[in-house]
């Protein structure tokens, strides 16, 4: 078995039940893709990881979005910029992989889903979740 991309722990937790529920099984689903694409797995496999990566990210990215409209929140409109550039570039790379299997497409997929669990999760999701917690203090 292969080295995991992510060990999930408690600094991914943001504090929002639901959401950090999301995420655990996100960054799951990343490594096992991470798992797959470092094996000899059949490209079938491969292509089910990236699909439910994605169609789980439209789903969590929904909800996330939901509660920030709920919260009110007043930085949703840069939050949910990032979600769909993050979705457009995912996007792409997967499709780029689809049609034309290659090896050197392996590390843009994975830098992409780092930059979102690292980039996003630990920083706009952790400040969304700190703004809601000084809301209710």
């Amino acid at each position: 078995m292969t080295d995991t991309l992510f060990r999930w722990d408690d600094s991914f937790l943001i504090g929002i039940k639901e959401l950090d529920h999301e995420h655990k099984i996100l960054i799951e689903d990343i490594n096992k893709l991470h798992e797959k694409l470092a094996g000899s797995d059949e490209m079938s496999e491969i292509r089910k990881c990236l699909g439910d990566i994605c169609a789980r990210m439209q789903a969590h990215f929904a909800l996330e979005e939901h509660v920030m409209k709920e919260h009110d929140y007043e930085f949703f409109d840069e939050h949910k910029r990032e979600h769909d550039e993050f979705l457009e570039d995912y996007t792409e790379y997967m499709m780029r992989f689809l049609n034309a299997p290659s090896i050197s497409l392996k590390n843009p997929i994975e830098e992409c889903l780092r930059q979102w669990v690292v980039g996003h999760i630990a920083t706009s999701d952790k400040k969304m979740s700190l703004i809601f917690q000084e809301e209710h203090s």
